[in-house]
C-alpha cells in the first residue's frame, strides 16, 4: 500500500477528522479535538513528503505550478469513496500537509442548531447569504446543509463555485451543478 493510503486508512479506522504531515514528525491525527501521533509509523522526512505531494498532485501541471508560485495549494483527494480537503504549504522549503476527512453524509439541517430564520431565508426569491466564521466552526457544513435542504424541498438550479469541492451533492428536487474553480474561492448561486 502507498504511504499516504496507509495513513489515510489509519485515520479513517481511528475516526480522525484531520491528518497532519510535517517533516521530522510521525503522522499526526486529530481525534476528538486531540492531536495523536501514529506511533507505529516512521518519522516523515523530505523524501516521504515529496512522495505524498506526487500522489496528491498526480501530474496535474496547473496544480503543481500553483503550488510552486504561491507556496500553498488547496485541493481535494478521493480515497475509497471518501473525499479529503487537502492544504499543502511550505515549512522550511519542504511540503507540509493538512488533510480534512469529509464525511460522505451531511448532518441533517435540524441537527445543526441553527435558528429557523436561516431556513426561512432560503425561500426568498433573491438575496445574498454570507456564511462566515473561524476555522473549524462549521461554515462548509452549514452551507452544504442549506444547499441540501433547498435541494430536497425546492425546484431550483443551484450552481456552486468551490475550491476544492468538498461535499458532492446529488440532484433531488433541484438541479445542482458544482464547479471547481481557482484557489480560495467558494460561492453558491441559486436560481
Amino acid at each position: 500500500m502507498v504511504l499516504i493510503e496507509s495513513i489515510i486508512q489509519e485515520a479513517m479506522d481511528r475516526g480522525a477528522s484531520d491528518i497532519h504531515l510535517m517533516n521530522g514528525l510521525r503522522p499526526i491525527l486529530r481525534i476528538a479535538r486531540d492531536l495523536v501521533e501514529i506511533p507505529d509509523m516512521d518519522i516523515m522526512d523530505e523524501g516521504m513528503l515529496y512522495e505524498v505531494y506526487d500522489y496528491i498532485i498526480r501530474g496535474n501541471v496547473i496544480k503543481d505550478d500553483m503550488y510552486k508560485d504561491e507556496r500553498r495549494l488547496d485541493t481535494s483527494l478521493v480515497y475509497k469513496d471518501t473525499r479529503l480537503r487537502v492544504n499543502v504549504s511550505y515549512s522550511m522549503d519542504v511540503p507540509t500537509f493538512t488533510m480534512r476527512i469529509i464525511s460522505n453524509e451531511l448532518p441533517p439541517y435540524e441537527s445543526l442548531g441553527l435558528p429557523e430564520i436561516i431556513k426561512a431565508i432560503t425561500y426568498q426569491p433573491q438575496g445574498v447569504i454570507l456564511v462566515t466564521g473561524k476555522t473549524n466552526s462549521g461554515k462548509s457544513t452549514t452551507l452544504n446543509a442549506l444547499i441540501d435542504e433547498i435541494n430536497k424541498k425546492q425546484n431550483k438550479k443551484i450552481l456552486t463555485l468551490e475550491s476544492p469541492i468538498e461535499y458532492q451533492h446529488t440532484s433531488k428536487k433541484s438541479i445542482i451543478v458544482q464547479k471547481e474553480v481557482g484557489p480560495r474561492k467558494r460561492l453558491c448561486y441559486i436560481f
